[in-house]
């Protein structure tokens, strides 16, 4: 897979210098126009490296720190001039990897990315990496792009579903209701190739068979990248259609040991009651051809990814509401947000950021947002002033009229 790099320089000479190089060394290049976009990207995607440029903000410190924050993992390089040295070196601490001096040597400037890059050390065994764990080895062979895995709950996920992928018809994805299954959906279509795609999904209510049987016909007869099939809510999926599905997978499979693999994902939910048409044999036979089960882990077992999730969940709702103010949380409300237990999972933390977005007036969210959305005392759980805060806002409000 090649690496990913997002380069934030407003000099277009320069800028096309930097691309130039790193087109040359077979990396995917997107160029950003400003700090707030480079976030945005970064929180929607794994970049192995982030270019930047001396003077893009106020303070070079908060900059290199938001990108630090927001993407752990990728490397940063800053170009400065050299009449900026004395302010470069106090942003190692904050997290800089590698500077680049203006003028500089173009074998300078190569041999740097390439080091950067990894181009220099020799490449995994391609016909290992089906097999090979994500986070075994020290050059690692895949990195998670759209799931958050800090936690090792998470880890332990993305490696297993990186092993599925030696199963030639697919993997069953198990977890409590409001999962991120859609999200690991896309992580595992990633890890096939297909970074930016989106999976051919098939509704419990929508599921015709033999179009389905067509579809796979025409995925054996394309030489490109598989087709990631994914059925949401598989347990209730009507039981005429289900026990076709359980004979077209049959016979797929076997004619499938020495074809191209397929790329279908089954998703069902855990300790939930038996909605009408609920059919629990079904499971029991998809998972007997399918044995490849993965378990999404809940948020309560991956409070280290929720800081992550919140940020780049909140850099998406900003983008599809440019008129909302919020911007950033206050410490309070990150603390109270990881605090919590979600039994919504993921899909209850997006629905309550969203609502808290669309009626945030400010640009920093505040714990008694929350407190008034969930119906708990938001004071107990801020710290002094920021109940005195979130007091006087309740007060401004009810003097507007709100």
């Amino acid at each position: 897979m090649n690496n990913q790099v997002v380069v934030c320089i407003p000099d277009a000479k320069l800028r096309g210098l930097i691309s130039l190089v790193l087109a040359d060394s077979a990396a995917l290049v997107k160029s950003c126009p400003d700090l707030e976009e480079v976030l945005r990207l970064l929180s929607s995607r794994y970049c192995h490296l982030c270019v930047l440029t001396q003077g893009m903000g106020p303070d070079m410190e908060e900059v290199i720190t938001a990108v630090r924050r927001t993407s752990p993992d990728t490397k940063i390089l800053l170009i400065a001039n050299r009449d900026e040295v004395d302010a470069v070196f106090p942003l190692f601490a904050k997290g800089l990897n590698e500077v680049i001096l203006q003028p500089f040597n173009p074998k300078r400037v190569v041999g740097c990315l390439q080091a950067l890059l990894g181009k220099a050390t020799p490449k995994p065994n391609e016909s290992a990496a089906g097999t090979q764990s994500p986070f075994v080895a020290a050059e690692l062979v895949y990195r998670p792009i759209h799931l958050s895995s800090r936690s090792a709950a998470m880890r332990k996920m993305i490696a297993e579903l990186w092993a599925a992928r030696a199963d030639p018809l697919g993997v069953i994805l198990r977890g409590e209701a409001g999962s991120e299954f859609e999200l690991a959906v896309r992580e595992y279509q990633a890890m096939s190739g297909d970074i930016s795609g989106y999976p051919l999904m098939f509704a419990p209510n929508e599921l015709e068979v033999e179009m389905l049987a067509t579809q796979i016909s025409l995925d054996r007869l394309n030489d490109g990248l598989p087709k990631t099939y994914y059925f949401p809510e598989v347990e209730k999926i009507p039981k005429p259609q289900s026990k076709a599905l359980l004979e077209l997978l049959r016979r797929t499979r076997k004619n499938r040991e020495n074809a191209k693999p397929l790329r279908m994902v089954f998703s069902t939910t855990v300790n939930v009651a038996a909605p009408d048409g609920f059919d629990p044999e079904l499971i029991e036979a998809l998972q007997f051809i399918m044995p490849s089960v993965v378990t999404v882990p809940s948020l309560r077992e991956r409070r280290e990814d929720v800081e992550l999730i919140v940020r780049r969940v909140l850099m998406d709702l900003t983008a599809i509401y440019p008129g909302c103010r919020a911007r950033s949380l206050h410490p309070a409300a990150m603390q109270w947000i990881c605090g919590r237990q979600w039994p919504g999972n993921y899909q209850e933390l997006v629905s309550v950021l969203r609502k808290v977005v669309m009626d945030c007036g400010h640009r920093e969210i505040s714990a008694a947002h929350f407190g008034r959305l969930t119906e708990e005392s938001a004071a107990a759980m801020a710290d002094p002033e920021e109940a005195a805060a979130g007091r006087v806002l309740e007060a401004v409000q009810r003097a507007a009229g709100y």
